[in-house]
């Protein structure tokens, strides 16, 4: 009876596995690279930087194609002009553009290839500040959240990014390195592995609105989640939130590529929509240009949470160890063949472990340390 029962399922997973047959979608590219427009105009007296890039296709290797040596002017309302200078990899800057609030202006552009683009006309808003920047800790981990509020009721949609930093330390705190076949003593500071930090920026679209409140206030704004055992919190994390100020059709574009890149993947989610930005190539009117340009002040806030305000996280990193003798052939076999790094010494022996146990760098992280840390 049982070999029957074995033989039916055999029968059945040959058969389940047999008739799928592997489907590529054709995909079909357009001749056209688009430009994509990023960047806020910020009345303020901190600088803009407006970002250039052009879209590449589907069927070709994901590369970013930056815009350079265009020519970028915030046209205002009362007929003033400021230039934005390129300072490379798609970049253009300005220190100061000197914009008035609650004025209207736009972006000019005009490429190395002689095309032209504007944007419509953006109010240019003041953000209100960040009230705090606050977290609560569940099962899943430690989600952080944004709280503002305008007691002027003008402003009602916000858009959130930010970047994260946090420290790592190697489990062992090593003091030799192997070098050119032997192993010496690492010159400290210069040679210190066992402290990095890392970095992480914003990728997901963070809005929130107001519009259903008799005030203008938003509390606990949800911006990220660090999943419980994360290395994040395993020592020192930090994290730096900006604010923006948006018109409700700023709002609504951001709302609609939200739910077009990151609402996708079931049959029970929208389905995609085109974006329409408010940038236009006024020398090819049927030319699609990816961006919309937003005018507003930046208000930023940052928080530090340490690891002994979050007890019991949970992070570990599995070391494996393996005392190796002190000789060239044996030292040689265990980084070259092994793969390992020396840890420590234990006489006779050295104590060799695996890279990501010794070295911070091994887990993608820079010994510089921060200047805000």
């Amino acid at each position: 009876m049982k070999r029957t029962h074995y033989t039916l399922i055999a029968l059945a997973v040959f058969f389940f596995n047999g008739c799928r047959e592997r489907y590529d979608p054709p995909v079909k590219s357009l001749p056209n690279s688009f430009l994509v427009v990023e960047g806020v105009l910020n009345p303020g007296r901190d600088s803009t930087t407006i970002h250039l890039t052009r879209t590449f296709n589907l069927d070709q290797r994901a590369k970013i194609k930056t815009e350079d040596h265009a020519q970028l002017i915030v046209e205002g309302k009362d007929n003033t002009a400021s230039f934005l200078a390129g300072t490379g990899n798609g970049n253009y800057v300005s220190a100061n553009l000197h914009l008035v609030a609650n004025n209207g202006y736009r972006l000019k552009i005009k490429t190395v290839d002689g095309k032209e683009y504007l944007s419509d006309y953006v109010k240019a808003k003041i953000t209100p500040a960040i009230d705090s920047i606050s977290w609560k800790r569940d099962d899943k981990g430690v989600q952080i959240y944004a709280n503002t509020n305008d007691p002027l009721n003008a402003t009602n949609y916000y858009r959130w990014e930010y970047d994260e930093a946090w420290e790592i330390h190697s489990h062992f705190g090593t003091y030799i390195i192997y070098d050119n076949g032997v192993i010496r003593n690492r010159v400290l500071p210069q040679e210190a592995v066992t402290v990095c930090w890392k970095y992480q920026s914003s990728t997901d679209i963070l809005l929130a609105n107001s519009t259903r409140l008799q005030s203008d206030i938003i509390s606990e704004a949800p911006l990220v989640l660090i999943p419980a055992g994360n290395e994040k919190l395993s020592v020192r994390y930090s994290i730096l939130v900006r604010q923006y100020a948006l018109e409700e059709e700023a709002y609504n574009f951001f709302e609609l590529m939200k739910k077009n890149t990151e609402n996708i993947g079931s049959l029970f989610n929208p389905q995609p929509s085109e974006i329409r930005g408010n940038i236009h190539c006024i020398s090819d009117p049927s030319e699609y240009v990816v961006g919309y340009v937003t005018a507003s002040t930046i208000e930023s806030k940052s928080i530090f949470i340490s690891a002994d305000e979050v007890p019991q996280w949970g992070f570990y990193i599995f070391c494996f160890t393996v005392n190796v003798p002190n000789n060239r052939d044996s030292i040689d076999y265990a980084v070259n063949a092994l793969g390992l790094m020396p840890a420590y010494l234990m006489p006779p022996d050295i104590v060799f472990s695996t890279p990501q146990c010794v070295d911070c760098t091994t887990r993608g992280g820079s010994t510089i340390r921060p200047v805000f840390w």
